[in-house]
């Protein structure tokens, strides 16, 4: 994996007046906003009618969907679709998604959180799946429509940049509308905005889809390949049955569901059911074939013989790829992919109970000065960190950006623990530097739109934390989003990008259930000192990456080197 070439100022800006910068750019939108709905504006409305803290836990476990759409992406990916307006297989498969999406954001719009949560879940679940689905489309059309005008780097900064741009109308917007005609008008109000988004489907151009046709003695006999898909067929089923049923059993009993036991007891078994599971499949079936390159005799088929084939060369194959193209250094992606997103994931579905709530040394605050804070101005924040991060990687490259986000992100979160705590820390930061001052110029603008705020100290503290740990997010989101880019083989896009995508996803939800609980044992600052602890794993396997590159880079040059003159 090379790096990528160095950018000027007038390069950027030529490339961003192209029609699939454009189209880039409101796709990240459609993508962004039915996340933030589902995972983080429904937890402010279930906080406002004290929902508790621990359901709001197993509720968040939707976002696992998001984990496990690699699983489907072969589907997605290949999936025939009615000629719409005239549109390419991608194009129209995402408009498909998108009309799922609004009927459900529709269907939350007419539901109560006290009396009907278990409905808000069904259509939380399906829209969440649309949702994944879409973004697969999304990450493939990215990487396919690439080129020498418009990098993928560049398109992956402007897909943050329009995800981000959902986090304020999705965040700050539901909040602010909320505390004024409440939560089930706001979702009307932000059902039509996902309508608005489809647009970029309209705007994108057809993308060229590679796929490259099997060969014969491109893959090993048929008989280990069924072997190898049989158990990993299996442990996905269980892994799927072993999730929703707890999460169907603690919804409809909460009190009797024990999350933290269940993500202690059963979610290692998950992982290696669902990722570990596939992955030694993969480099077992890439050993098999290097011994046994083509059947040497007739092979007997499998009932369904035509469905292995076509698991086989969807998920294992583009997994098998990644193993033969890296070897070792395979492992160490994983590693990175699976950690660098935790410390933000699983502690997401909490901000609003930390923002909002009372209780466990949340802060109190009021849905109007939660929406200027984090939705508005800490969205905001993210922009400058995308931006800058976006900068960074295109003047220094990559690797140094992805090991900055990761301690960023990690260190962070010490800053929300001072908060819980009391915010000493914070306060002697603010009174030293004058930032006091400084954050009690936003008064007007406050007033200016009518929210009911006093930028008070507590205010202050909140706002400047927050916007820490944005800048931190937006860094880092764009950092990961070019690394894993730039690991796929364009011939397994779609796959191959779910998949790496998903890991990180996957430690994340499984364990909101138990930080849930967690946090009612233990109090928010211990699980932020935990988060943090945890932040290190990401930081050491992207300073290990950064190094194994390194010296890939390092051995190329050497190869290139002329040799020397007798």
């Amino acid at each position: 994996m090379s790096e990528t070439k160095k950018y000027s100022w007038r390069d950027l800006a030529d490339a961003l007046k192209q029609r699939n910068s454009l189209a880039m750019f409101v796709l990240g939108f459609s993508a962004g906003l039915p996340y933030v709905l589902i995972t983080g504006t429904l937890n402010a409305w279930f906080t406002n009618e004290n929902i508790s803290v621990a359901t709001i836990g197993v509720f968040s476990w939707i976002i696992i969907i998001y984990s496990f759409k690699f699983l489907w992406s072969p589907a997605v990916d290949r999936a025939p679709t009615p000629r719409l307006f005239n549109m390419g297989q991608r194009r129209a498969t995402i408009l498909l998604l998108q009309g799922v999406i609004l009927l459900c954001l529709l269907t939350i719009s007419t539901v109560e959180p006290t009396t009907q949560i278990g409905l808000i879940a069904i259509a939380a679940i399906v829209c969440t799946f649309a949702s994944a689905s879409q973004d697969v489309l999304i990450d493939a059309w990215r990487i396919e429509v690439a080129d020498e005008r418009i990098s993928i780097d560049l398109l992956s900064a402007v897909y943050q940049l329009g995800y981000r741009t959902s986090v304020i109308l999705g965040g700050a917007g539901a909040l602010i509308i909320a505390a004024r005609i409440g939560w089930n008008d706001t979702f009307v109000a932000l059902s039509l905005l996902m309508g608005a988004a489809i647009s970029g489907v309209m705007i994108a151009g057809d993308s060229e889809i590679i796929r490259r046709a099997r060969k014969a003695g491109d893959a090993p006999p048929a008989q280990w390949r069924n072997l190898a898909l049989t158990p990993v067929i299996l442990g996905w089923a269980w892994s799927f049955a072993a999730l929703f049923g707890f999460m169907a059993f603690a919804l409809k009993s909460p009190g009797e569901a024990n999350a933290r036991a269940f993500t202690m007891e059963t979610g290692p078994f998950i992982i290696i059911a669902s990722i570990i599971a596939p992955v030694i499949a993969s480099a077992a079936m890439l050993y098999v074939h290097r011994k046994h390159p083509a059947p040497t005799t007739a092979e007997k088929p499998w009932p369904a013989q035509r469905a292995f084939d076509a698991l086989y060369g969807s998920v294992l194959a583009p997994m098998a790829d990644i193993i033969d193209r890296l070897g070792w250094g395979s492992l160490l992606v994983l590693i990175v992919a699976l950690s660098y997103r935790f410390t933000d994931l699983i502690w997401g579905a909490f901000a609003y109970p930390f923002y909002l709530g009372e209780n466990y040394g949340a802060l109190g605050h009021t849905l109007d000065e939660v929406a200027i804070a984090s939705k508005l101005f800490g969205a905001l924040m993210t922009f400058v960190g995308i931006g800058v991060g976006g900068a960074l990687i295109l003047r220094i490259g990559r690797m140094p950006c992805l090991v900055a986000g990761a301690v960023l992100a990690a260190a962070t979160n010490l800053l929300f623990a001072d908060l819980a705590t009391g915010g000493a820390g914070t306060d002697a930061f603010m009174a030293a530097t004058g930032l006091y001052g400084a954050f009690s110029a936003i008064q007007p603008l406050a007033t200016f739109l009518h929210l009911d705020v006093t930028v008070d100290e507590a205010l202050a503290r909140l706002m400047v934390v927050i916007a820490a740990e944005n800048l931190a997010v937006g860094f880092a989101s764009a950092a990961i989003v070019v690394y894993l880019s730039a690991i796929v083989n364009r011939q397994f896009a779609a796959v191959q990008y779910a998949l790496l995508a998903s890991l990180g996803f996957l430690l994340g939800s499984l364990g909101r259930g138990a930080i849930g609980e967690l946090i009612e044992l233990r109090g928010f600052a211990f699980v932020f000192y935990l988060t943090a602890a945890l932040g290190l794993v990401a930081v050491a396997a992207t300073s290990l990456e950064w190094l194994r590159l390194s010296r890939e880079k390092r051995r190329e040059n050497v190869a290139a080197r002329p040799a020397p003159a007798e």
